[in-house]
C-alpha cells in the first residue's frame, strides 16, 4: 500500500495540440450509440451511515431497505477511519488506454465531497464512488468502498432511484466492466433522467441533447467519471488525458441550457483543478454516470 500521495508538479504535463478527444484512442470497436438515457422516478432522503460499517455496506442496506433500484448518494462530510482509493493512472496493458494507479491508503479522513453511484454487480450491490478531502495537502480519488470503514456516524443524502437501475457489465470498447442503465417497471411519475455518457462524447454538450430529447426546461445535475483533458470558463485547464471526476454542487440546466457544470478532477500527478467545465471541452474519458433531477419550480 501506498500512503497518501503528494502532488508531483504544480506544471501541467504538455500535451499533443489539437482536439483532446484525439489524445486517447480505446482498443475496441466503439458502439454507435454514446448515451443511454432512461426515465426514472427519484426521491431524496437523508439516512444515517453506522460507525464501523464498511462504505459499500452502509449505502446498500439502506437503498434496500428502502426498495430501491438504485441510487445517487452524495456522501459530503462522511468521516473514514480506513481509507484506500486509487487516482489514474496510464494504461497497464494493450487491453486498456487508461488504468489505476497503485492502491493508496490513508487514516481518518473527512470527505469534502463525494458522490456514489449506487447499483448492481453480478446481483449484489455495487458502489462507484469518486471523493475530495483534505489531508497534509488536499486529495482526490476513486474510493474503493469495500475496504472505505466508517469512522463515526455520518448522515448522507441519498436520491433514491426506481424504474431504472444501473448494472455493471463488459464493455468492448474500453476494456473495463462498467455501469449501464436498465430500465426497470415505472410505477412512480418520471421526475428524472439516469444517464451514462460513452468515450469521446463532449459532457455539457450532451447534457443539453438529453434534456432537450426528454423536454426537460430545468433540472439539477449530480454525477461523476473521467475525462480527456478539460477546459473551464473560469479556471486554467486540465491538460492530461486521464482523470477521476467529480461533479460539485451547482451544476444546473435552466431553459434546457447548461448554465453552471462546476467540477473537480484529478490527473495521475495528484493535481486536482477545478471550475465551470466550458462546452466542447470536456470529452469523455472512459464513462460518465449522471442523474439529471427535474425541478419542480
Amino acid at each position: 500500500m501506498r500512503p497518501i500521495p503528494s502532488p508531483r508538479s504544480t506544471d501541467a504535463a504538455p500535451m499533443p495540440d489539437g482536439d483532446s478527444r484525439d489524445w486517447v484512442t480505446h482498443p475496441g470497436a466503439g458502439e454507435s450509440a454514446r448515451i443511454c438515457a432512461l426515465p426514472c422516478h427519484v426521491r431524496a432522503i437523508t439516512a444515517q451511515l453506522p460507525k464501523g460499517l464498511a462504505l459499500l455496506d452502509a449505502v446498500a442496506r439502506i437503498t434496500e431497505a428502502e426498495g430501491a433500484d438504485g441510487a445517487c448518494a452524495l456522501l459530503d462530510g462522511v468521516f473514514l477511519s480506513e481509507m484506500r482509493f486509487v487516482m489514474p493512472d496510464g494504461p497497464a496493458d494493450a487491453a486498456h488506454a487508461a488504468w489505476y494507479s497503485d492502491t493508496h491508503r490513508a487514516r481518518n479522513i473527512r470527505l469534502d465531497r463525494a458522490t456514489a453511484s449506487v447499483g448492481k454487480r453480478d446481483g449484489l450491490w455495487f458502489l462507484h464512488t469518486h471523493a475530495q478531502w483534505q489531508a497534509q495537502t488536499p486529495g482526490m480519488g476513486h474510493l474503493l468502498n469495500d475496504q472505505c470503514i466508517l469512522g463515526a456516524d455520518c448522515t448522507a443524502t441519498l436520491w433514491l432511484i426506481k424504474g431504472a437501475w444501473l448494472d455493471v457489465s463488459p464493455d468492448a470498447e474500453t476494456g473495463f466492466p462498467l455501469f449501464r442503465p436498465r430500465q426497470g417497471r415505472l410505477r412512480d411519475p418520471v421526475n428524472a433522467t439516469l444517464l451514462t455518457i460513452r468515450p469521446h462524447a463532449d459532457l455539457r454538450t450532451t447534457l443539453e441533447t438529453v434534456c432537450a430529447g426528454a423536454g426537460v426546461e430545468n433540472a439539477t445535475v449530480l454525477g461523476l467519471g473521467s475525462l480527456i483533458g478539460a477546459g473551464f470558463n473560469d479556471a486554467a485547464p486540465m491538460r492530461s488525458p486521464l482523470s477521476e471526476v467529480l461533479l460539485l454542487p451547482g451544476c444546473e440546466i435552466r431553459k434546457g441550457h447548461c448554465r453552471r457544470l462546476p467540477l473537480a478532477c484529478v490527473d495521475p500527478a495528484g493535481r486536482i483543478f477545478k471550475g465551470d467545465l466550458a462546452k466542447n471541452k470536456g470529452p469523455v474519458l472512459v464513462t460518465f454516470e449522471l442523474l439529471l433531477i427535474a425541478d419542480c419550480d
